[in-house]
């Protein structure tokens, strides 16, 4: 009996590392084409060009929150067996689709004459097409994620950042200038919407007025998720509404490079937490609680060295990749790198929080953040810029948030905190410790950043193999043998 129950568990943990493989490589596939989009753009068009797209993705980060995937994930949480269900959560989220198609359109002509950037309005307007072209996608995609179909997510995913590489391309090429980002965008929704729909083969029934009745059991779900995504973007769009009026669109400009580009990782992090989202409604207490520490610990392990490498090849990464012209934004981006890091934490914890039914919870917190952060951001660029505005993304929501999140997690769940404490401590003390020695060890100033570099990375493995007698490689070898499989 003991010998089938290991082979199943076995046999489950390798399905959902295939499914967590799925997600990266269709998260690499598709963040690699916007790298190299991102590379080709930096020369083809200026640092203002990118702060007015910056200015529009405040707006287009707002609405996304109401976009169909958003709402249509209480389907992953509730199941498919409820039919009357489906077709309601169905039906509402093409008609708040069709609705934030209206309200973005609408909403872009206040903030262009707050910006006072006129090209603000008619982008806005072109972006807001995604809401239609897309209308009811998301629904399709939680169908395919619920039967954890993440091989198909994955093709429609890199499929679709490979269409918004190409056509953002071309369209900078062609002279469109920031009209290249905006195609790009639609572009991408188009083939998106496409692929989901051909592989989930659902057959939704949509009704226009959807069934109240049906739509009441996950109202209170909804709601919260729906807030608490809100407070999530208060939080992370605010940096860019107070650089963009404060400091311009230059200063947004490189704020806007040096943020994507130091969070690539934990936009990585937010495909693998589809999986962990899956796995995690579905497992009972114990087993919730066994899989957020190895997720967290994996996290950690597998990101410390790549941050570390991230922030000791910046002076030489930025300005090689993208040219001379944005070495300003080197210094926001070893900073956002710490950010992003801890930010990663945070996120698994808050998707914990909502497969342990608290979603509620979820969006406290993050509307209490805002109540910080807001002043924080006006209090940084004041006094340093847009350095001032990264410090306080970093002190506010990257560590104080993330150990906030820990508390709140583990008193929700009725953990001790010492269950979280190693898998979040272990890999950021590790990473923490290389990165110090690398930095005070003689070495010629010819070599750097690349002999540091190669030093850190030493380092770090010497460390984590030490500190957990071995375990940490043993366990990171085990899981790219169950990737292999």
């Amino acid at each position: 009996m003991s010998s089938g129950k290991t082979t199943a568990s076995s046999g489950a943990s390798g399905n959902v590392a295939k499914s967590g493989l799925w997600q990266m490589g269709g998260f690499a596939l598709e963040r690699a084409s916007q790298f190299i989009a991102q590379i080709f753009l930096a020369r083809l068009l200026l640092p203002e060009d990118f702060g007015v797209w910056g200015m529009v993705l405040i707006l287009t980060r707002l609405s996304n929150q109401f976009k169909d995937k958003a709402i249509a994930s209480v389907l992953i949480y509730s199941g498919l067996e409820d039919k009357k269900l489906v077709n309601a959560v169905y039906s509402l989220t093409v008609n708040i689709s069709i609705g934030m198609f209206l309200l973005q359109s609408l909403a872009g002509y206040p903030l262009s004459r707050f910006f006072a950037v006129p090209e603000v309005w008619p982008l806005s307007v072109c972006t807001a097409a995604v809401f239609l072209i897309g209308a009811g996608a998301g629904s399709h995609g939680a169908v395919l994620q619920r039967h954890m179909q993440f091989k198909e997510l994955a093709i429609a995913e890199g499929l679709a950042g490979i269409a918004r590489f190409a056509t953002a391309i071309i369209g900078a090429f062609l002279g469109w200038g920031v009209w290249a980002f905006a195609l790009g965008e639609v572009a991408m929704s188009l083939v998106d919407a496409v692929c989901k729909r051909y592989f989930s083969k659902y057959p939704f029934q949509y009704h226009l007025i959807p069934e109240a009745d049906s739509l009441q059991s996950v109202g209170g779900y909804m709601s919260k998720l729906v807030g608490g995504n809100l407070a999530v973007y208060t939080n992370t769009n605010s940096d860019n509404f107070f650089i963009g009026k404060l400091l311009g669109t230059s200063a947004l400009g490189f704020y806007s490079l040096a943020y994507q580009l130091a969070m690539l990782p934990t936009f990585a992090l937010a495909k693998i937490n589809r999986v962990t989202f899956s796995v995690l409604s579905q497992r009972d207490a114990i087993g919730k609680r066994n899989f957020l520490v190895r997720n967290l610990e994996l996290y950690g392990l597998c990101n410390a060295p790549i941050y570390g490498l991230g922030f000791l090849l910046a002076p030489w990464l930025i300005p090689t990749l993208y040219g001379e012209a944005w070495e300003p934004a080197v210094i926001l981006f070893q900073i956002i790198l710490g950010f992003a890091y801890t930010r990663g934490f945070m996120a698994i914890l808050g998707i914990t929080l909502n497969a342990i039914n608290k979603p509620g919870v979820n969006a406290t917190i993050n509307w209490l953040l805002v109540v910080v952060s807001i002043p924080a951001f006006v209090v940084g660029a004041r006094l340093n810029g847009t350095t001032g505005v990264a410090i306080a993304a970093l002190v506010v929501l990257g560590m104080g948030a993330t150990l906030w999140f820990w508390i709140v997690t583990c008193r929700a769940a009725h953990w001790d905190l010492s269950v979280l404490a190693r898998p979040i401590l272990f890999p950021t003390l590790s990473l923490a410790a290389a990165l110090y020695a690398a930095y005070v060890l003689p070495l010629p100033e010819e070599t750097k950043p690349f002999l540091p570099a190669v030093a850190f990375l030493s380092l770090y493995v010497g460390a984590i193999s030490i500190f957990s007698s071995g375990r940490a490689p043993r366990m990171l070898a085990s899981l790219a043998m169950r990737f292999v499989r």
